[in-house]
């Protein structure tokens, strides 16, 4: 019944395109013709007519595939989707894997899934890796309670490691809100520059109060990202870029900072004793403030001091983010007098 019904206005619509549509469209040269004339000059118009609406019917047709298209793509993407959720919660760690992985796949393939894949793995993360208490951000510096560094070959189970490559390699797109890793076990992550593609990034996230000793994180794109209360004693930060991160009282007792770099780096309240690598130089674009703990050599240097000069003589209005410009080493201060 429905093909007959189509047929008949398929019929119908040819043949006002073939009799009152063509004439109209001819207009007065058409009918002030005779005879052979006016049938040839009617006959193109018809013609012209046709061809126009095969090609409209054309066009229709291809959106309307392209739709079916995207809806079914949709529909197959959503599907792997729940089956990538659902495998995160298998207690088989092949399962697991399989669903980070398919969760990497989706993110890669769909832009506007990628907000929600990050935010699923960083809650897998943190559901399995969450340190005892409450995430909350102290205001002052915590003392370390373990002064043990941890052992050779200490590392993080295959699942969370995977999750957190996945996430160390996901796309450069917006995102609106944080990627929240607050007070998470990284105990002996590794994030290294060397086993990437691409530098690795763990940027404008929150890893708010993070156990990440021993982390190696060389060459790693950190940027803009909280490390408030965090431990990174004995970490890897070599060549890291961490521009405009906050690491305000953070632990960083034994970690290398060696060309890090440290350009509007939050450092106020930082425990820096026994860091190596770091320089005045490398100080002189940060903030830092009368609290942050440095080793006597950087803590008793000009270029040093003069940085601290110029970070506390910004304005208490100066908001959260404010650092000065970097501060310019000192007029005849040369390598016997400063540890740069």
């Amino acid at each position: 019944m429905g093909s007959i019904l189509g047929l008949m206005i398929f019929t119908g619509f040819l043949l006002l395109i073939l009799g009152p549509i063509a004439w109209l469209v001819g207009g007065n040269p058409v009918r002030n013709l005779r005879g052979f004339d006016q049938a040839t000059a009617i006959n193109a118009v018809r013609q012209t007519l046709l061809t126009a609406f095969g090609g409209g019917a054309a066009l229709v047709a291809l959106g309307f595939t392209v739709r079916t298209f995207y809806l079914s793509r949709r529909g197959q993407v959503t599907d792997r989707f729940n089956k990538a959720i659902g495998q995160l919660a298998s207690d088989k760690l092949e399962e697991r894997l399989g669903g980070i992985f398919a969760l990497e796949h989706i993110m890669a393939e769909s832009p506007r899934d990628h907000v929600a894949v990050v935010g699923i793995l960083c809650a897998f993360v943190r559901t399995r890796m969450l340190l005892p208490g409450s995430v909350r951000v102290a205001t002052t510096r915590e003392e370390p309670t373990d002064e043990k560094r941890p052992p050779f070959g200490t590392e993080l189970p295959p699942d969370i490691d995977s999750a957190m490559i996945a996430i160390a390699r996901r796309p450069h797109r917006e995102e609106p809100n944080r990627p929240d890793l607050r007070r998470v076990n990284l105990v002996g992550l590794s994030l290294r520059i060397y086993d990437f593609a691409k530098p690795p990034r763990l940027t404008h996230m929150f890893l708010t109060g993070a156990d990440l000793r021993k982390a190696d994180l060389r060459g790693a794109d950190l940027s803009r990202t909280i490390f408030t209360n965090a431990d990174l004693r004995w970490a890897w930060l070599s060549g890291t870029n961490l521009t405009r991160s906050s690491l305000t009282r953070a632990q960083l007792r034994g970690a290398n900072l060696a060309k890090a770099n440290l350009t509007r780096t939050m450092l106020e309240d930082a425990d820096l004793r026994d860091v190596d690598g770091l320089t005045p130089q490398q100080l002189s674009y940060s903030m830092i403030d009368k609290r942050t703990l440095l080793p006597p050599e950087l803590a008793n240097d000009p270029w040093v001091k003069a940085r601290l000069a110029d970070c506390a003589a910004l304005p208490d209005n100066a908001g959260p983010w404010a650092c000065p410009r970097p501060t310019p080493k000192p007029a005849g201060l040369d390598e016997t007098t400063s540890s740069e």
